[in-house]
């Protein structure tokens, strides 16, 4: 295949809740620190059952330009700290020429749409500021961040609740592969509202019976799992052809060998065995590569009952009992609309460290889930090939496969 068909990772940023910067999530994630907390609104709800939340330590934006800043939501400030740090690794100081910029979130700001809802129902129309309507846009922190930035080149906002990340990825990676740009930051970001834990816990779908035990709370495939751990943060991939790449000169992190995306169309809520099987050999068709290929599978499992037993069963018909998978949900909680790009920062660095990260708090696989191979401990390679997976209430889901640079 040329190099100008091919599509690569030059670049990263990332905002997680173990602070700043991709090098704060890979030191939390490798050394399995502990992010996750209680917190103060959900313990004042008596009918919500979870308690805890994985969010972003206290960040000083006063660096970011006023005039760029008081129009940002903090999950826009998290995608502009994301975006800068992916274009200087990638080897930039600004925003190279026809940038494409692929970036969404599964809501936009709560907590400025419920004080500006609060200021129209009590008639206090003259407390809303232009920029709390420059907030709450549904583009918001793609508009935002590209003022700040100039990325002049086409910006895409995709909305694809839990998949929202992953699928910006993807989108960025088919731009490339058909010509359309030869470069794009791409991604996902969110902010944390108690809001996004009380409206899952509805659903039942939230871990509740660790809230003593914060960092335990969180436990995809585990026997003793209840649900997902809401949390949030940013994460975005500088990636290009590796045609422009080599022409830069600059380091290849990985190789995106491939993509695809299908919708669930018989439950809004809960994925399907069948579904996100189809979803996964797509992507291997899309990139030529065989299930024996695939080293390991780098999950969405939140640690929902429903969830893990439904991706598990896909994944051991598509590749047998024997695919090496974990999920990154115990480390993190559920970042939603960045998890899948957050995750993906950290597929990179597995296949550079050519070291396999294990599924934190998994210490008896459910019966119900598929026999497959679950990582518990940190696990030496070889890793040259990953298939992440993003899965998203709505139906939503997207399989991305990452190939170690040759």
């Amino acid at each position: 295949m040329p190099d100008s068909s091919k599509v690569v990772v030059t670049g990263m940023g990332a905002v997680s809740p173990y602070g700043a910067g991709c090098q704060a999530l890979l030191d939390g994630l490798f050394n399995s620190k502990g992010c996750m907390h209680p917190v103060s609104e959900l313990e004042a709800l008596s009918m919500v059952k979870t308690k805890v939340a994985a969010t972003v330590p206290e960040m000083d934006f006063s660096y970011i330009p006023r005039r760029d800043r008081r129009s940002m939501s903090r999950m826009a400030k998290y995608a502009y700290v994301a975006a800068r740090e992916a274009l200087v690794s990638a080897g930039y100081g600004i925003a190279p020429e026809n940038l494409g910029f692929f970036m969404g979130s599964t809501l936009n700001s709560i907590s400025v749409w419920l004080e500006v809802s609060k200021n129209c129902l009590e008639h206090h129309l003259e407390l809303v500021k232009t920029s709390d309507f420059l907030q709450i846009m549904n583009h918001s922190p793609l508009a935002t961040v590209s003022q700040a930035l100039k990325i002049k080149g086409p910006c895409v906002g995709a909305a694809d609740a839990c998949a929202t990340g992953l699928m910006n990825v993807g989108l960025a990676y088919m731009a490339i592969k058909t010509g359309l740009i030869s470069q794009a930051l791409c991604g996902g970001t969110e902010e944390y509202h108690p809001m996004f834990s009380a409206c899952f816990d509805i659903m039942q779908a939230t871990s509740h019976n660790f809230n003593d035990k914060p960092n335990a709370a969180c436990r995809p495939f585990d026997a003793n799992r209840t649900g997902l751990v809401c949390s949030e943060g940013c994460g975005l991939l500088f990636i290009e052809s590796k045609e422009s790449a080599k022409k830069r000169g600059v380091k290849i992190l990985a190789e995106i060998a491939g993509f695809a995306s299908n919708t669930e169309t018989e439950n809004m809520a809960y994925p399907s065995a069948q579904t996100l099987r189809e979803c996964m050999e797509s992507a291997l068709k899309n990139a030529g590569i065989s299930p024996q290929q695939v080293d390991l599978l780098n999950a969405h499992a939140t640690g929902t009952i429903i969830g893990d037993i439904a991706e598990t069963q896909a994944a051991n018909t598509v590749f047998g009992p024997s695919v090496k998978i974990n999920s990154l949900k115990g480390h993190l909680g559920h970042t939603m609309g960045a998890s899948g790009s957050l995750e993906t920062i950290a597929c990179v660095e597995m296949l550079n460290r050519q070291e396999i990260l294990p599924t934190q708090n998994l210490q008896q696989p459910d019966p119900r889930c598929a026999s497959v191979h679950y990582i518990t401990q940190l696990e030496k390679g070889p890793v040259n090939v990953i298939l992440k997976n993003s899965f998203a209430i709505g139906g939503n889901n997207c399989s991305l496969i990452l190939r170690r640079p040759l």
